[in-house]
């Protein structure tokens, strides 16, 4: 519109057009080879209105289709819509399920900070745990517990001496769900501070100090490698022992049996209330009949 040359939208319409004639020309060229200049020109026009109308047609029945599908699209939009809003309308209707206040959304402000709060004592006493020492040992779920007590004290106080300065409730939560972030900050860098320091990672950054010395480089090099190792190694054992630390404190996973007759071939040797047990000899007897059915 502004240079009044052919747009390449325009340029690509010609385009089709030309190779819908030269298509056409080509079947017409096939299928009668001894036409007439004039007649091949007629029956290539013919031919070519017919094709147009078809392929107008088609375009005509995607459009009508597009239409419909729209409609229906919109129609299933509008109706996650009102769902949306009816199921939004019926969370905000609901009581608090900590407190008990109404219209709080299922949850009111101040419970909810106190439940990031708690949920950050966790994770602080998680990485507690592990700086403190082993994780798979017996003693371990004992110790995560210590540093929760600990952990909670340290909150508890500040939450107190808020309170004891008036501030609302809702405020003290913040404050303290703003605390135990940054004790979780803080136990998580003490805990990689101590795995760091420990004999895996000081191990990995002396072995890749020795693969950069091998490769000439300096020493300032060296030791941004060695420590960049150092730390990757005390971030992988960081997860695994907070992987550790998880397991223990939601105790052993059942062992899920395979199928009924491995059920039934251990139940074969379990007397039952009242009657005689069985001699050892008829239950593996027992078992091979259960296990062959």
């Amino acid at each position: 519109m502004e240079t009044g040359l052919v747009c390449p939208s325009c340029e690509l319409l010609i385009e089709d057009r030309r190779a819908l004639r030269h298509q056409v020309a080509r079947g017409v060229t096939d299928e009668l080879p001894r036409l007439e200049p004039e007649a091949f020109r007629t029956e290539v026009e013919q031919r070519l209105g017919q094709e147009v109308a078809r392929l107008a047609a088609e375009a005509a029945v995607r459009r009508e289709r597009a239409v419909v599908e729209r409609a229906r699209r919109e129609e299933a939009w509008a109706r996650r819509r009102e769902e949306r809003a009816v199921s939004e309308a019926e969370l905000a209707a609901q009581a608090c399920e900590e407190c008990g206040v109404p219209e709080a959304g299922g949850l009111c402000l101040t419970c909810s900070q106190q439940r990031a709060a708690r949920q950050a004592l966790e994770q602080a006493a998680q990485f507690a745990a592990v700086a403190v020492g082993p994780v798979d040992d017996p003693g371990a779920s004992g110790r995560l517990a210590e540093c929760l007590a600990r952990l909670e004290a340290e909150a508890g106080q500040t939450a107190r001496r808020l309170r004891a300065e008036g501030l609302p409730e809702a405020v003290v939560a913040w404050q303290v769900r703003e605390l135990t972030e940054q004790i979780r900050g803080r136990e998580r860098a003490r805990a990689l501070e101590v795995l760091l320091d420990g004999p895996e990672a000081r191990v990995e950054g002396e072995r890749v100090a020795a693969v950069e010395r091998l490769r000439r480089r300096g020493e300032a090099e060296v030791r941004a490698a060695a420590g960049e190792a150092a730390r990757r190694c005390a971030d992988a054992l960081l997860a695994d022992r907070l992987g550790q630390v998880r397991a223990a404190v939601q105790g052993p996973v059942r062992e899920r049996s395979s199928g009924w007759r491995e059920r039934m071939a251990r139940c074969a040797d379990l007397p039952l209330d009242g009657d005689a047990l069985v001699p050892s000899s008829r239950a593996a007897e027992c078992s091979e009949v259960v296990s062959a059915a």
